[in-house]
């Protein structure tokens, strides 16, 4: 009889204290089982329901709400939300070379000099964008990109007397990408 009595003071201890946070104080939120959750024969719960009422979250005003940290990095805090700009881990380059290499290489070419030339390799860790002035009447570049296609653009434009400019991007030895201007001033952009 006191080993019974001893396990009622037990669990009523343990069952009072589930509902408090270290202090006392605070509810924490409870589940409460659904009909249909884990019922046993008849439909009834497996499970005893507790003694304590259920108790649904109330944002506090500290940092946790909503603020910085307030969701596992890389996870929406909730709806309508953003994840986070940065991931954790390591910082600087490097990180995509784990990915197969793929060589890419850039050319542009015009029988008449070639004012500027701008271009974009994202995931190069050599050469990732650049512009360059005063190319004369050829243009190349080749470095190694990681990842998925497209790997490279090209900007350029045609001078006053509209002598096309012609562009090719060329991927792992296949041209992927070739076009020229068309007359004055003429601007166009290759993707590859």
């Amino acid at each position: 009889m006191v080993g019974v009595s001893l396990l009622i003071i037990v669990i009523s201890v343990v069952v009072g204290r589930n509902g408090a946070d270290d202090e006392g104080t605070t509810a924490r939120p409870r589940a409460t089982p659904s009909p249909s959750a884990d019922a046993g024969p008849g439909g009834l719960p497996t499970e005893v329901p507790s003694a304590s009422p259920t108790t649904t979250p109330t944002p506090s005003a500290g940092p946790s709400a909503g603020g910085p940290g307030s969701a596992p990095s890389g996870f929406a805090a909730g709806a309508g939300s953003l994840p986070p700009l940065s991931m954790p881990g390591l910082t600087g380059k490097g990180g995509s070379a784990s990915l197969p290499k793929i060589r890419v290489r850039l050319e542009v070419y015009s029988s008449e000099p070639i004012g500027i030339v701008g271009y974009q390799v994202p995931t190069s860790l050599t050469d990732p964008s650049g512009t360059v002035k005063g190319v004369g009447t050829r243009w190349s570049l080749t470095t190694i990109a990681y990842g998925n296609p497209d790997y490279a653009r090209i900007f350029f434009g045609a001078g006053p007397t509209g002598t096309p400019v012609t562009c090719v991007i060329t991927i792992n030895g296949k041209v992927t990408e070739r076009r020229s201007t068309e007359g004055p001033y003429g601007q166009t952009m290759c993707q590859g």
